[in-house]
């Protein structure tokens, strides 16, 4: 049987060689055009357009580039924050090289852990998810490193105001084999060694204090070709962060307060690509991914009394993780000159952890110390198969076709889940440069990110649906007009997005959220979200030059806080991003990004109730009640790239983040005046932050 299917597959595909190449390549042209435009909600950004703007604290940033899109909201400032389309933050789906990350931030959000020096290009899905996605409700964001160069060797190294980067790629066997290495750190942690030291000289009667912050991430890709038919591909990324503090003093007794935490993800791959036949190709892909946090504190203070000694202690420790096994298999199959069909399946293994440990203590004069202990942890399994099939049809030389389904199961312990995810697309060429689509997607979420904050901190942990916390879904429908007259390219597109069982955090204010029992602090809700959005761009030779606008509305409904939908913490009415960069001349370039948009939401109380003996209380009518002043940011930068007398580059970048200075206001607060009236109060934390980078390719 096997022998008779591989002397089937052989036929095929040398009768598929020996048909008229002419025809056959005009065709597969004109379906490869339309398959890459049919989705809607798809923007495509390459390497040089990922590096080639103003770069905070000179590193350029995928997820600051993503920002300025249309249909997304950055949430806090400077935080790399991806609110897509009324989402949450936690529903977009990170692929690596395939394979799915957790944690896609350094230095609390910051900036994210992609290193541009080794990425290719990514795709970012806003709506018309294709099939072969799934797990997440807002958004994709497909990320692709380059494979090594076969014959030649390049590289670079940079040095930007909070980190360094090197990057090599080249071949190992020429023609062969290859690898493609990047590596950064940050070096704040050498900077404020010294000058912690120097601080503590300085203030001899006062507390010493230490602390200290480093990142690093490595990522590392080895591509072998067996044949033309036949490569694979291993990568690994590892990413780290390590923040310590502490402070010690001693006078009339000890005092001590302390913090350790490190968090990180580490990805590991292997991806055999295979062609079948000119018709059917396919990849193999088995991988690790894993998450996980460790936070710890430890406070004392003691002090002597009447020759003993009195105080207290406490040290404290929490940690999660989450780690993914999984094995997925994707195929690409041309039946005919008017279908490409995709078709796979994986299974993932799911692994959840979180264990907490506290120890008090409690120094009584002249008696043993009383010290109680405790803590509580909690482990547990899920799997998670999932098959697809889509087609994209060639229904006529003006209509294209995309559509298919996803089925997807989520099995926890007793408890289980399963949903089927139909997903549809379609463009209609008007003329050569004008199109329209129409999309509808589904889309089903069976993993929830435990946060009391809207920050991306390591005390997050990510967690399975429970009986009492169940899947989330989406349902999205999206369509538009695109014009590409010449250099122009005009879009507009509009969505409406619905959302059920997304949760929201109900528990006491913690820096810890719960992590054991943990659905009982949160309650389930829908959310809804509808807009337009505008992009308009020109493309000359030395100009570059895009206006993005949305016109957006974010709704949620949680009765156990309103009985009417209130708007969402990230409901900005309008946003605008002008992005533009001009080539100066030969290696100077000039690049700008102009942001706006209306506040973000918070909640402020309504009335003020004073008792009879003056006391007063707060009333809160509704959540995100008010929204904080409009926010408005200027981004400027300058490349200067020179070559040397062996045709390598040396580059120095200059950025300025908030050029103006505008202090953007960060949150608010009620303040009662002199003459007992209450009034708002904002308060902007983010001055202007100039920034330098030089760097050196070859």
């Amino acid at each position: 049987m096997a022998a008779a299917l591989i002397a089937t597959a052989t036929a095929v595909a040398q009768e598929t060689e020996k048909r008229d190449t002419l025809e056959t390549s005009f065709v597969t042209a004109v379906k490869e055009k339309m398959r890459n435009t049919t989705q809607t909600g798809l923007m495509r950004i390459d390497s040089e357009k990922l590096r080639r703007s103003a770069a905070v604290f000179g590193t350029p940033d995928i997820v600051k580039t993503l920002q300025t899109l249309p249909g997304v909201a950055a949430g806090n400032e400077l935080m790399s924050g991806l609110y897509v389309h009324g989402g949450d933050g936690n529903d977009n789906l990170f692929l690596l090289d395939g394979v799915p990350l957790y944690n896609i931030s350094h230095f609390g959000g910051f900036f994210s852990s992609f290193n541009t020096d080794v990425v290719q290009s990514l795709d970012f899905y806003k709506s018309g998810f294709p099939a072969r996605y799934g797990g997440r409700l807002s958004s994709v964001v497909d990320v692709e490193t380059g494979e090594g160069g076969f014959n030649e060797y390049h590289g670079g190294v940079s040095l930007g105001a909070i980190d360094g980067r090197i990057h090599l790629s080249g071949p190992i066997v020429k023609d062969r084999c290859s690898f493609n290495l990047g590596y950064r750190r940050s070096w704040m942690d050498i900077v404020t060694k010294p000058l912690i030291a120097w601080a503590n000289r300085r203030n001899a009667d006062g507390p010493d204090s230490d602390g200290s912050y480093a990142m690093s991430d490595l990522n590392a890709r080895v591509t072998y070709k067996f044949s033309g038919r036949s490569r694979l591909n291993a990568s690994v990324y590892w990413g780290r962060d390590r923040l310590r503090a502490s402070m010690e003093e001693e006078e009339d007794g000890f005092t001590r307060l302390g913090i350790n935490t490190v968090w990180g993800s580490l990805a590991c791959s292997a991806a055999w690509d295979y062609k079948v036949s000119g018709a059917l190709k396919g990849k193999l892909l088995g991988y690790y991914s894993r998450s996980g946090s460790d936070v710890s504190y430890d406070f004392k203070v003691s002090q002597k009394v009447h020759g003993g000694e009195s105080g207290m202690g406490m040290d404290d420790s929490n940690a999660g993780s989450v780690y993914d096994i999984g094995l997925k298999y994707d195929a690409d199959w041309y039946p005919g000159a008017s279908h490409h069909v995709r078709f796979g399946g994986a299974a993932v293994w799911h692994g959840y952890g979180t264990e907490r440990n506290y120890t008090q203590s409690t120094i009584i004069p002249y008696m043993e110390p009383v010290v109680s202990r405790g803590g509580d942890d909690s482990s547990c399994h899920a799997i998670e198969p999932s098959a697809y099939i889509e087609d994209e049809i060639f229904l006529r030389y003006n209509l294209t076709l995309n559509a298919g389904v996803r089925l997807s199961a989520f099995v926890n312990g007793s408890e289980a889940w399963w949903s089927a995810e139909p997903r549809a697309a379609m463009k209609w060429l008007i003329y050569k440069d004008l199109c329209a689509k129409l999309s509808y997607t589904r889309m089903s979420q069976y993993n929830h990110l435990v946060s009391a904050m809207y920050i991306d901190l390591p005390t997050n942990s990510w967690m399975p649906s429970t009986k009492g916390a169940g899947p989330m879904v989406s349902d999205q429908v999206a369509g538009g007009l695109y014009f590409t007259p010449g250099r122009f390219i005009v879009n507009l597109e509009g969505w409406y997005k619905t959302m059920r069982g997304i949760l929201s955090y109900n528990g006491a204010n913690a820096f810890y959220p719960p992590l054991v029992n943990w659905e009982k602090s949160f309650t389930s809700g829908r959310g809804e979200s509808y807009g337009l959005e505008f992009e308009g761009t020109y493309r000359g030779k030395e100009i570059e030059l895009s206006v993005y606008y949305t016109l957006g509305w974010s709704w949620r409904e949680f009765q156990a806080y309103s009985a009417f939908p209130f708007p969402d913490h990230n409901d900005n009415r309008h946003k605008i991003n002008i992005t533009g960069s001009w080539k100066i001349s030969e290696g100077v370039s000039l690049f700008f990004n102009w942001n706006y948009h209306t506040g973000n939401r918070i909640t402020l109380p309504s009335h003020v109730v004073i008792g009879p003996e003056g006391d007063t209380g707060l009333v809160f009518q509704a959540p995100y009640n008010a929204s904080l002043p409009d926010y408005h940011r200027l981004d400027a930068g300058l490349d200067i790239e020179k070559r040397t007398r062996r045709g390598n580059k040396l580059g120095i970048n200059v950025s300025v983040y908030n050029l103006y200075n505008h202090l953007n206001a960060s949150f608010a607060m009620l303040v009662r005046g002199s003459d007992g009236k209450y009034s708002g109060m904002a308060y902007g934390l983010i001055p202007i932050i100039p920034t330098f980078s030089i760097s050196y390719t070859f």
